[in-house]
């Protein structure tokens, strides 16, 4: 017996050791990556008095501020930041609260008509329901996002499900849905935690129960000017061929694995199919990173700085010319 038990413990140990030995390989090639400064887009205007501008901040992912100095609209709705270790264990996460309350105070959130999340996944709507509790706005969306809001009891009047084509007014913005495709970054060129939510998503939840419900392509129209928000670097085919804007809010994320020729039509279905003029990169920078520092994607997951230099071609030879920058981290982008 005394040997039975100092062969489990001898097994326990060597497991520990495997199991340790694997984080600190993870947690190295996790710091593999490429710095932004190597890449050559400049930062996007900002101003610190917008009057009656429209702006746009950029809060990290694709979480964008949209304001026109009477009425917010934001896209997506991520303020918690969750580690390496959670993200690869596909571990039960849940909202940090704290972070909802100090983000929505500090950048005065005071004026939010609508929230509208590019899809469902955890990096995309993780606090949706908490930030709707906080104000008054309205969670446009998909089944899936109104699961997600379900799941904080949002009232019932603060959520609407949206169908492919579908408008809404907020003061002088309206927001149009167009149903779009996410990235194929998974395996069998699908995405990852692809599916829909179909019940209400109480938190503490596991990272793969934030599925993706539909991927939109989100026009946020004003009078002053037309912006698509492309969320992520997914796309259907002739889409948005009868839509044209003046900024497109491009995710480049999971592109490198992708290769330059789908990374190339990407470009051709959203910025030359809308005719902008002015695209702004966004869904670049490691999500895993405490909230507010910028850095990119580890080499493991993606090579930002290999896609950039690929846009960069892409957008040379284009016949329209088409300026490709990076958005600052909370400071108001003048877009109009």
């Amino acid at each position: 017996m005394t040997g039975y038990i100092r062969l489990i413990r001898n097994v326990a140990i060597v497991v520990a050791s495997l199991i340790l030995m694997m984080t600190y390989i993870v947690w190295r090639q996790w710091q593999i990556r490429g710095s932004i400064d190597d890449i050559s887009w400049p930062l996007a205007t900002t101003t610190s008095e917008p009057g009656d501008a429209v702006t746009a901040t950029w809060l990290g992912i694709t979480t964008i501020l949209f304001d026109d100095g009477e009425t917010q609209i934001l896209i997506d709705g991520v303020f918690t930041r969750i580690n390496p270790i959670q993200l690869a264990m596909l571990q039960s996460v849940r909202s940090d609260v704290s972070a909802i309350n100090y983000t929505l105070a500090t950048f005065r959130v005071d004026r939010l008509a609508a929230i509208v999340p590019v899809h469902s996944h955890f990096d995309h709507a993780m606090d949706i329901g908490h930030i709707a509790n906080r104000t008054s706005a309205i969670v446009l969306g998909s089944e899936s996002t109104a699961n997600i809001v379900r799941g904080e009891n949002v009232p019932v009047d603060q959520y609407q499900i949206l169908a492919d084509g579908e408008t809404r007014q907020f003061g002088d913005f309206t927001i149009k849905m167009i149903a779009s495709a996410h990235a194929p970054i998974g395996f069998d060129n699908e995405e990852f935690f692809a599916g829909v939510i179909d019940e209400p998503l109480i938190q503490p939840a596991r990272i793969s129960a934030w599925k993706t419900g539909i991927a939109w392509s989100i026009i946020v129209d004003h009078p002053r000017g037309r912006t698509l928000v492309q969320g992520s670097g997914g796309y259907v085919e002739n889409k948005l061929r009868e839509e044209e804007v003046d900024v497109v809010m491009l995710s480049v994320a999971m592109l490198a694995d992708l290769g330059m020729e789908y990374t190339n039509t990407l470009w051709e279905q959203t910025v030359t199919a809308t005719r902008a003029s002015r695209v702004i990169a966004i869904h670049h920078d490691d999500y895993t990173a405490p909230f507010g520092e910028v850095r990119l994607l580890p080499n493991m997951l993606d090579n930002v700085v290999k896609t950039a230099r690929w846009l960069d071609k892409i957008a040379a030879e284009n016949e329209m010319e088409v300026t490709i920058e990076l958005p600052p981290f909370g400071k108001p982008i003048l877009l109009y």
